[in-house]
């Protein structure tokens, strides 16, 4: 898919959460959603998320209507806030770039409906903030959406992917495997940073392997690989049968 395709993906997002498209519409956005990278997808599915909470916090608030005054004075600040930021020219955006990316017409809806949502604060009225709630996004998000994040897959013999996404600025990689069978008895997959001598980062765990999980792993340092071995289980000192293996390049 190109960046111009996979740009438009992301700008659906907000129809998408707000479910505002048709039955072939949505399907096609989610034909979209999967051939798109990883990166992409995590960023899409954290647009949707984001959208859905912040206009389920303004119909759970805007059960006391606000004074006639309060919600004009917030609409006329509509045209002073709403704001549309050029997308930035990197392939690869920091979590931020994405937020400010929206469109002024979602920023006036939200706007909009913060004007109706008010609390009672010792007999005031308080207009209560919607904007700026956003979900903290988890460490493997945070690493993905690095302003330096890369993405790099290789195959596992007999079956099944291991995606590494890495960011030298976080010193961390976020591994997912997919379709990777368990490996025989007696036997475990082991994880190793490559960087002359091979460092040991632990085993893949049932949970990779049934569903998919991603994994966080810090202290890449200077690697320049990412390796998966078979080992007798419970692990090696050092790999005596390398499955796979990812390049970690600058």
């Amino acid at each position: 898919m190109s960046e111009a395709s996979r740009q438009r993906l992301l700008d659906a997002a907000e129809v998408y959460a707000l479910h505002a498209v048709s039955s072939a519409e949505q399907a096609e956005i989610e034909q979209d959603l999967e051939s798109v990278d990883y990166t992409a997808r995590v960023q899409f599915n954290i647009l949707v998320s984001e959208i859905q909470e912040t206009l389920a916090l303004a119909s759970v608030l805007d059960a006391t209507p606000p004074p006639e005054e309060l919600k004009t004075r917030v609409l006329n600040e509509i045209p002073r806030n709403a704001q549309v930021v050029p997308s930035p020219r990197s392939n690869v955006t920091s979590m931020a770039g994405h937020r400010e990316r929206r469109s002024s017409k979602w920023r006036t809806t939200i706007l909009a409906a913060a004007a109706a949502v008010v609390v009672l604060v010792g007999g005031g009225v308080v207009a209560s903030q919607v904007l700026g709630n956003d979900p903290t996004p988890t460490q493997a998000e945070q690493i993905v959406a690095s302003p330096d994040a890369r993405q790099a897959t290789a195959e596992f013999p007999g079956g099944g992917t291991a995606t590494v996404s890495y960011s030298r600025e976080s010193d961390s990689v976020v591994v997912t495997l997919d379709g990777v069978a368990t490996p025989e008895a007696g036997k475990d997959y082991q994880m190793w940073f490559v960087d002359g001598t091979p460092r040991s980062v632990g085993l893949v765990t049932s949970d990779q392997l049934a569903n998919g999980d991603e994994t966080v792993i810090g202290g890449m340092g200077a690697s320049t690989n990412f390796a998966f071995s078979l080992e007798p289980a419970g692990g090696s000192p050092q790999p005596t049968e390398v499955l796979t293996m990812v390049s970690l390049s600058a």
